[in-house]
């Protein structure tokens, strides 16, 4: 065998190295600020097309130690070099239902105070524009306890590659980390924004301050800032309307069943199972079983010695203290948006819509058809799970739900639907319509075309004699709450691309045409209006014109979002009204009990006030619901 010589070897290891380095240089995405190289990566390639994230960046100084409960810090200097291709920490949170779907133990304690971190999603064609682009700010939802800013939901699908936007999401302070009133937690702090209660609020105010800044590194125009979010990420859009401290930070906002209830800070201190005096009482118990009442009401009260032995609690016996709420899909119940007259007005994010206070910046608010049903299906005291034993086997079998009463089931997700619609679509609208020159938009999403008769022992692959597996998905979940998030962002899951546990069994491959037309058609109307408040034109022509909300003209019409299968895209014009959605309660031919409960469900921790709600118990039914 002929030798090779050395010069030769080292031509050819030293072509290699450029062809190597070269296929590196194509392949790696850079922008550079501040003496720092960011250094980003492929997302997503399909048909030629690639979408480039940069995330993991951090916008504030990690919130640990004797920052936990304190206004985030300015970031300090970034390295030389970054490396922005490394998903950030989750906050701390509880895991839950959906979560053990993708394999996460249910019930467990995951994430880190160390969370503040946001990503940046482009498409290759936006990376190499030479105009700046919109920005679209997306604030996760997950009740303010619960969630993630890159949960595959947004990131795996077609959204950023189809069209030219910036995405930045970010992660956010979560339950008692992010909300927490405590008097005198902060009192000798020299930084005044210490002093709220609303942390997590503030965390989203700092990210959104960065964006301003930065993003224009990243081809985003800082003027063009569209926020947007789903659930508490949808309050937390109108918490930001209603914050005098977020006004110049964005142009316009998406609220996606959000709502404008707020918790007290009485409420927030004082209650007895949430308030932190309880918590307090509860870690000072659990470090010191044996002392006396007096002793605990000593050390309460030395507020030097009761603040620092909070901010040196273990965070997991922290979150682990709060009670895990069935009737919200397992989310803690901590209180959380706590007017405090720092970043929240006193008046909370209600009074302020109800008196026109609010920023005058174009908005669209919306909800889905059957919001509860996907608290519902996860709620035993709606449903049974016959096969729940099976559990250990595979987690699926805890899909195999069945209604304990369907007609209940589906009055009671009627008009919890409606009164979610109510407050998160039409009183807000009515409000900034009433009161503001921008204008304001309203749709509902009607989508409900699951798998009707999904066979759980065919994806399984287990067959249980004499037991149908079969789940009717639409009249059990219908168009739920979030069902709308798959379509905003075209995810992998709608594409059929993505294979997580809930997307297994969600979409139906027969109806995925329909599907993802609807879903083309939605991103349309969002980038449209992220280009310039206006969700009918620029960049896109859309054939269904969405009329603006116009209370003061009777004209409070709202899109109607659905494939064409069903209702199509269309406008209606049916508003709803506290009286009406309480006269059809009382015409169900249903149980006095089973109403009484489906009020006390409307207006638990409402908008409303304590003697309001005591009002409608006394006058509902003759009286039939009053309380003791």
């Amino acid at each position: 065998m002929p030798r090779i010589s050395n010069k030769i070897v080292v031509v050819l290891v030293f072509f290699i190295f450029l062809q190597v380095g070269s296929l590196h240089a194509e392949s790696s995405y850079t922008f550079n600020f501040k003496n720092t190289e960011f250094i980003g990566s492929v997302e997503k390639e399909k048909g030629g097309k690639k979408t480039i994230s940069f995330v993991g960046i951090p916008f504030a100084e990690p919130p640990v130690g004797d920052l936990r409960w304190k206004a985030p810090r300015e970031i300090g200097k970034y390295p030389d070099t970054f490396q922005a291709t490394t998903l950030p920490n989750r906050c701390m949170q509880v895991s839950n239902f959906y979560d053990e779907m993708d394999g996460i133990e249910g019930g467990s304690i995951i994430g880190s105070e160390d969370c503040l971190y946001l990503n940046i999603y482009l498409s290759e064609k936006a990376y190499n524009s030479k105009e700046k682009l919109p920005v679209v700010f997306w604030i996760h939802g997950g009740g303010n306890t619960w969630g993630y800013s890159a949960s595959n939901i947004f990131t795996s699908g077609d959204f950023i590659l189809e069209h030219d936007v910036i995405l930045v999401t970010t992660n956010y302070r979560l339950g008692p980390f992010g909300w927490f009133a405590y008097s005198g937690l902060n009192e000798d702090s020299d930084h005044s924004l210490d002093n709220t209660a609303n942390f997590g609020t503030l965390d989203i105010i700092k990210s959104l301050e960065w964006v301003n800044e930065y993003i224009s590194h990243f081809n985003g125009d800082p003027d063009n800032i569209t926020i947007f979010g789903e659930s508490a990420g949808a309050r937390n859009v109108i918490s930001l309307m209603s914050s005098h401290l977020s006004k110049d930070l964005f142009q316009r906002g998406i609220s996606q069943s959000g709502y404008l209830g707020s918790d007290s800070l009485e409420y927030s201190e004082n209650n007895d199972r949430a308030g932190s005096l309880s918590l307090l009482k509860h870690l000072i118990k659990a470090e010191n079983p044996n002392i006396l009442d007096e002793e605990l009401s000593n050390f309460m009260s030395n507020k030097m010695m009761s603040t620092e032995f909070l901010r040196s609690a273990s965070a997991k016996d922290i979150i682990s203290y709060y009670r895990v709420r069935n009737d919200s899909g397992g989310l803690i119940d901590v209180p959380n948006v706590i007017p405090d007259g720092v970043v929240i007005p006193m008046k909370g994010i209600y009074g302020v819509y109800r008196d026109g206070e609010m920023h005058d910046k174009p908005m669209i608010f919306g909800s889905t058809r059957d919001e509860d049903k996907l608290f519902m299906f996860a709620n035993d005291e709606f449903v049974d799970r016959p096969l729940a034993f099976l559990r250990p086997i595979s987690e699926y079998f805890d899909l195999y739900v069945k209604p304990k009463d369907p007609k209940f089931y589906d009055i009671y997700a009627r008009y919890m639907a409606e009164s979610w619609k109510y407050g998160a679509v039409d009183l807000p609208s009515d409000f900034t319509s009433q009161n503001k020159e921008s204008n304001v938009y309203a749709y509902r999403f009607d989508w409900d075309e699951q798998n009707r008769d999904l066979g759980l022992d065919q994806i399984i692959g287990i067959n249980i004699p004499g037991i149908n597996l079969n789940l009717d998905l639409p009249r059990l979940l219908g168009a739920g709450h979030a069902m709308e998030l798959a379509f905003v962002f075209k995810s992998g899951g709608l594409l059929g691309e993505s294979f997580d546990a809930i997307n297994d069994v969600m979409y139906d491959e027969n109806n995925r045409d329909t599907d993802l037309d609807l879903a083309t058609k939605m991103g349309k109307y969002w980038v449209n209006f992220a280009y310039d408040g206006n969700p009918n034109s620029l960049p896109y022509n859309v054939e269904t014109e969405w009329m603006p909300w116009d209370a003061n003209n009777q004209n409070e019409r709202f899109m109607v979002f659905d494939t064409v299968n069903d209702k199509g895209i269309k406008m209606f014009n049916n508003t709803l009204s506290e009286d009406s959605i309480l006269q059809g309660i009382a015409s169900e031919n249903i149980t006095v009990n089973q109403k009484c409960y489906i009020i006390d469900k409307m207006f638990n921790r409402t908008t409303l006030t304590n003697e309001e709600v005591d009002e409608i118990y006394r006058t509902f039914m003759s009286g039939k619901c009053a309380r003791a």
